[in-house]
């Protein structure tokens, strides 16, 4: 858990701003700060938060609680405060034997007084409060902390006030309370109050925590992937109280912690109201007489904010008593206006306490009532229907009242209501048959385009399980497993439970042929023709369907495969797919082959195709707002992102879809994890970026073939660039034998430029040559712009050895075509190389080299491609070339300079000074310089630079 200040508990969220306002006023005296909220807001936390923070300062906090049961005890809250604290008083307070009135109950004081001289203390409470104030101001600097005032007596009201109306000099009042627990008419203090002139002081008033700091609380207490997924259902159970939030977090910190806890999603299943909301809500009920009672009971039935003759209707009362209970439920704060003339509870949780409370003959009686009342509305509200129907026990009125239900809320795009009734079905033995197939396949097509891919799984796993499911049914759901599993990057699951589908398929040849379609799209690692032999099958069986939605579906397919190929039939085919549909599973494969198309423009380089049919893309899964399509959208623009240099904010990009220290092991993460690796190179990162490359190889391995040639090329440059050459080339070898044995040369991924640099760093000519023969063979009569510029850039590579001037040629035009692509970093890497060739062979003058190299050096710069600009720039430094540095050089005084920042920043990746000094092409010596100047400026160790940064 994240811990603020030391403070044991849940991380501090969301109370920054009223931290900072409280440690202001309370640094500086006199002052007076009201902290306001209802119970379990935070105030007490807020406080401690601030008491900690003060700690080891010059300033003491003493703290007092007021209790609703106390002892007769005059002014208890702030001589408990004061015991024990008479050390603290200063070596020169002289104090008046008025305070002998306050040693009867802080004897340690008596030491403190004048050892002859009685007080003539008048009445005793009077005596209590001047000898309070002198004491207090005898203390000096002094926070004094009176919690929970809304439960004071007068005595300690009227102190409070003395106080706050008469500060001594060095003191800060701060007192917490709630202010609907203030009895009827009074003030805080007992009298209204107004700060005197020269004492500071702040109001501050704590309401709920909103969603995304619930979601961070989650996160800081469960783990990002946990908190991520409850964050929204501890919201909505809490309504934002912190006390019942944490309450929460604790229950399901003791579930996920156990052994086969289950699904992260359905782990809120059996967890009951926390104990301190259960007797906070019965509090507020215990003064609540029979008719607000009986509002608060309709209230908690209907479960959603109701308008007040709707609580009448289903509590039974005339509307003039409806009206008197409801204001005085109101006044109790048991529920609230949530909007103009709609009713409800704070919190989930309040209701649920409140829920459980009635007796069972009851509930069910005002359940039957909820659903009579609720069907003559206009329009009736279906999902309530359904669930007052089954909560009262009638199974047979419930199911058709649940299926409409279901239906109206996918037909709105509510999955999630949806799926929660589609389930309830399902788990229902008097389902009939027919009814059960139709429930499942509607659940099943709810779980395919969901996002979290392992939910998914496991609920279609469920669904298959299911002994009374009719064969074509089976078959049906097994097809929307094995999409599944193919976005989990599961391909030889996905392979086998497709061919078991196929097998189960015999009376549907609309399936059948979406089946076969689905195994011949061309991405996984099966050979292309294997492709091709699948979706000729498919192609030949669809001829037996005339279900618009299964042509639709294999047309998409087949403009996949063709689109991965570079065939330019791919587009006439893109045409014959109707822009709009009545069919919703028309427009799905619309947008399927529309996406599809610009991932596969993207691998083969067609960036300008890539973009525009991202942008239809991008509006079909806006109109739907189905996650999942949003989602793999994004992705394609971060790859394109990406490549044409839009690094800056890139990073911040990534994270939102892709969360650093997330777990999720789905399609969604892979290529931004990709990126990621390929950033920290080009910026030196070097440990880290082989780190995730590693780390990713479980999962590219077997997916997407573009993906593990991606992983492979980038580990190939960071070989090089570490100078392990020797290791490299086997290191490459899996992912050259997986393009060999894929047969598609079109992607244009790095791996066949990266492998002949190995290759010919190792002395393996003819495998550079080889390489390139193949590549050529390969996109013969393909639309492949990438692997073209490609081409042109190895041949430059193989040419530099043996014909410098011809390899000039190659790599020029290898370099304009990454520029006509508007592969920026693409570009500059050969514009760098171009250079390294004019120096070897030495052609021409070095001034001429160090245009090339200055180009792209300044491209480097723009892009924050760290390490690569400093290769550069030490080639322009060799060469006497480097650009002269303005006169006048800055001095940094305390801060960090650029180039320690640099250091700094590789440093906390992990980076040893070797590390540092191979990526930003520095000496050892220079690093070392480097590093002990950032680390006395940021006045870090090593190990907490990342820290400080």
């Amino acid at each position: 858990m994240a811990l603020a200040h030391g403070v044991a508990g849940f991380g501090f969220v969301g109370r920054g701003r009223e931290l900072r306002a409280l440690l202001d006023v309370v640094r500086t005296g006199p002052a007076v700060v009201f902290v306001e909220g209802e119970a379990g807001i935070g105030k007490s936390r807020l406080v401690t938060e601030a008491v900690a923070a003060l700690a080891g300062g010059e300033v003491l906090v003493l703290q007092g609680w007021c209790h609703p049961l106390r002892e007769p005890l005059p002014i208890e809250p702030v001589i408990e405060a004061l015991r024990d604290r008479s050390p603290h008083l200063s070596h020169d307070a002289q104090l008046s034997p008025a305070v002998r009135a306050l040693v009867p109950y802080l004897p340690e004081l008596a030491d403190r007084l004048p050892p002859d001289g009685a007080a003539d203390l008048g009445e005793v409470q009077g005596g209590l409060m001047r000898a309070a104030h002198e004491v207090l101001a005898a203390m000096g600097s002094l926070v004094l902390v009176i919690e929970d005032v809304h439960w004071a007596d007068e005595a300690t009201c009227e102190l409070l006030r003395l106080l706050a109306t008469n500060p001594p000099q060095g003191l800060r009042l701060v007192i917490t309370y709630r202010g609907q627990d203030l009895p009827a008419g009074r003030s805080v203090l007992g009298a209204p109050y107004r700060r005197p002139v020269g004492v500071g002081g702040r109001d501050i008033r704590l309401g709920p925590l909103d969603e995304a700091q619930v979601r961070d609380l989650t996160i800081s207490a469960l783990g990002r992937t946990a908190g991520s997924t409850l964050g929204r259902q501890v919201f909505e159970r809490s309504g934002g109280l912190p006390l019942a939030v944490e309450e929460d977090l604790l229950a399901l910190s003791d579930r996920l912690s156990r052994p086969g806890r289950g699904e992260v999603s359905a782990v809120f299943e059996g967890v009951g109201v926390p104990r301190a909301v259960r007797e906070a809500v019965n509090l507020r009920l215990s003064g609540l007489e029979a008719g607000a009672l009986a509002v608060v009971h309709a209230a908690a039935v209907l479960a959603v904010p109701a308008p007040q003759e709707l609580l009448a209707a289903l509590a039974g009362l005339e509307e003039k008593d409806a009206e008197v209970g409801l204001t005085a439920a109101l006044k109790a704060a048991v529920l609230q206006e949530s909007s103009a003339g709609q009713y409800g509870f704070r919190h989930t949780l309040a209701r649920q306490a409140v829920y459980e409370g009635i007796l069972g003959p009851r509930r069910q009686r005002l359940h039957l009532r909820a659903s009579d009342v609720l069907i003559a509305r206009e329009p009736p509200p279906l999902v309530q229907i359904a669930h007052h129907t089954r909560q009262h026990g009638d199974v047979q009125a419930w199911l058709p009242r649940a299926q409409a239900a279901a239906e109206q809320a996918i037909k709105l795009g509510d999955d999630g209501i949806a799926t929660d009734l589609l389930q309830q079905l399902l788990a229902e033995p008097a389902l009939p048959p027919g009814q059960r197939s139709h429930v499942a396949l509607a659940l099943g097509r709810i779980a395919d385009h969901r996002i979290e891919q392992a939910a998914s799984v496991s609920a279609l796993r469920r669904i298959l399980a299911d002994p009374v499911l009719p064969i074509a049914t089976r078959g049906e759901i097994r097809l929307l497993l094995a999409r599944t599993l193919l976005s989990q990057t599961n391909v030889p699951e996905f392979n086998r439970e497709t061919e078991r589908a196929i097998g189960e398929l015999d009376s549907r040849p609309d399936l059948a042929a979406v089946a076969m379609a689905q195994l011949g799209m061309g991405n996984s690692s099966s050979p292309v023709a294997q492709d091709v032999m699948w979706m000729d099958k498919a192609v030949h069986t669809i001829t037996r369907s005339s279900d618009p939605g299964a042509q639709a579906t294999v047309l998409a397919s087949r403009i996949t495969l063709l689109e991965t190929l570079g065939d330019p039939s791919a587009r006439e085919l893109l045409a014959m797919l109707p822009r709009l549909s009545q069919d919703r599973e028309v427009q799905r494969q619309r947008f399927r082959a529309v996406h599809n198309a610009a991932d596969e423009a993207f691998w083969r380089g067609d960036d300008e195709r890539a973009r525009a049919l991202l942008d239809e893309a991008e509006r079909l899964a806006s109109q739907t707002r189905t996650q999942s399509r949003l989602h793999s959208c994004r992705v394609i623009r971060l790859n394109l992102e990406f490549v044409s240099g839009a690094w800056d904010g890139l990073e911040g990009r990534l994270e939102r879809i892709a969360p650093v220290d997330g777990r999720d092991e789905g399609v969604f993460h892979v290529e931004p994890f990709l990126i990621r690796a390929l950033l920290e190179i080009a910026r030196g990162s070097w440990v880290r970026a082989r780190e995730r490359l590693t780390a990713l190889a479980g999962l590219t391995n077997q997916a997407f073939p573009p993906w593990e040639m991606v992983r492979s090329a980038a580990t190939g440059r960071l070989d090089l660039a570490e100078g392990r050459g020797e290791n490299a080339w086997e290191t490459m070898q899996p992912a050259l034998e997986l393009l060999r044995h894929k047969g598609v040369w079109g992607w244009a991924v790095d791996l066949v430029p990266t492998a002949v640099q190995v290759a010919l760093a190792g002395g393996l000519e003819e495998e550079a040559d080889r390489l390139i023969r193949e590549a050529t063979h390969g996109i013969e009569g393909r639309d492949a712009p990438g692997a073209a510029a490609e081409l042109w850039w190895c041949q430059g590579l193989v040419a530099a050895r043996t014909d410098p001037p011809a390899a000039l040629k190659c790599l020029e035009r290898a370099r304009a075509r990454f520029q006509a692509l508007g592969r920026v970093h693409r570009a500059a890497r050969i514009t760098e190389g171009v250079g390294t060739t004019m120096l070897t062979a030495h052609l021409g003058h070095a001034g001429r080299a160090a245009g090339y190299f200055q180009e792209a050096t300044d491209v480097y710069r723009r892009l924050g491609a760290t390490a690569d600009e400093a290769r550069c720039s030490r080639a322009l430094r060799e060469i006497g070339q480097e650009r002269p540095v303005p006169r006048g050089r800055h001095s940094y005084g305390e801060e960090l300079s650029p180039r320690e920042r640099q250091v700094a920043q590789l440093l906390a990746t992990g980076a040893t000074n070797q590390d540092i000094a191979g990526a930003l092409s520095l000496s050892v010596r220079t690093v070392e310089h480097h590093v002990a100047k950032a680390l006395k400026k940021l006045h870090v160790t090593r190990s907490d630079v990342g820290t400080a940064l």
